[in-house]
């Protein structure tokens, strides 16, 4: 190869080099910007998808306290269509009820328990009216009734205290002091203070109940005491 011709050659070799490094560069450069516009995506994709799972999570709670205000708000509707219901079968049922309690104080028992009856068809949930019709069972010599109807009121209304003193007074009256007895340990565990508080109206004051029951009211004054 002549002088020339090597030369020729050396120039290209030089200008191949020279812009394999120009390509490498221009490559390293490219990789550096490309990275550098990257970078914020990937943190922006990150912070997009933390927001994402925050943005569900959210959804799910908001989806769960608007399930449970449904359910609260239709419980509440169906109280007030139970106290609506409640409250027009009390004003049906008052004359039956004013005509009970006049018949049981004319000693018209069996009348008593007819307009009772009466009263209670109109307005089934009131504890008020079984615990008067067990009372009138009780003038008419049904003990047995008497205890069942007093049941019912105490089963409607765990609350209603004097109920439990009427069950353990026909209890006595039917021979079974023991029941008795138990009947107001019960009420007393169930309701504490309200049946300490109550007690002396039946085993002081309550002559008829005193009478009944004095085989066994000493153990009902201790088990009674505050």
């Amino acid at each position: 190869m002549s002088r020339e011709g090597n030369s020729r050659f050396v120039r290209s070799a030089w200008a191949l080099l020279l812009f394999q490094f120009v390509a490498a560069a221009v490559a390293v450069g490219v990789t550096a910007w490309a990275a550098f516009q990257v970078r914020p995506l990937l943190a922006e994709k990150e912070r997009l998808t933390l927001d994402v799972g925050k943005a569900r999570a959210q959804l799910r709670e908001l989806e769960h306290s608007s399930a449970k205000a449904r359910l609260e708000l239709a419980g509440l509707q169906q109280r007030l269509e139970d106290v609506r219901s409640e409250l027009k079968g009390a004003r049906e049922a008052t004359p039956a009820l004013i005509e009970g309690i006049n018949a049981f104080h004319r000693r018209q028992y069996a009348l008593a328990i007819a307009r009772y009856d009466e009263a209670l068809r109109l307005n089934p949930g009131d504890a008020y009216i079984y615990n008067l019709k067990s009372y009138s069972q009780f003038k008419a010599r049904d003990v047995k009734g008497a205890a069942q109807t007093v049941s019912r009121s105490l089963a409607l209304s765990p609350d209603y205290d004097w109920g439990y003193f009427d069950l353990a007074r026909y209890q006595c009256a039917a021979g079974n002091g023991a029941a008795a007895i138990g009947t107001l340990q019960a009420a007393v565990a169930a309701r504490g203070d309200a049946i300490r508080d109550l007690a002396p109206v039946f085993l002081e004051r309550d002559g008829e109940f005193r009478r009944l029951c004095s085989g066994v009211l000493p153990d009902m004054v201790r088990l009674t005491a505050p």
